[in-house]
């Protein structure tokens, strides 16, 4: 799945791309690694490197598409069992490379 931001939903940062592709990763909390929700986020001035949507949007409000993320449920793929992650500085975007 690809969900896209619109224009009002960017924020700004030190991304050299002016428009990338970005891999979302969550914190599990069943066991304690990083799982990759196997979705892809299309931003415009999106982070350089790995970065929480927490850090990201720091005293801004998160786009939808993005605050959706804490009502997904994942499974982890090591004990089976199934999460929500509502942290936000445990949901990452990273840049996906082409």
């Amino acid at each position: 799945m690809q969900l896209k931001l619109k224009i009002e939903d960017r924020v700004q940062s030190s991304a050299r791309n002016a428009s990338a592709a970005y891999g979302v990763l969550v914190f599990c909390n069943k066991c304690g690694g990083l799982h990759d929700l196997g979705i892809s986020v299309t931003m415009e001035d999106g982070p350089a490197d790995k970065q929480s949507i927490g850090d990201l949007y720091e005293g801004k409000t998160l786009p939808k598409t993005l605050a959706d993320l804490t009502n997904r449920s994942i499974t982890c793929p090591k004990t089976g069992r199934q999460s929500i992650q509502k942290n936000n500085q445990q949901i990452f975007l990273v840049p996906t490379r082409s």
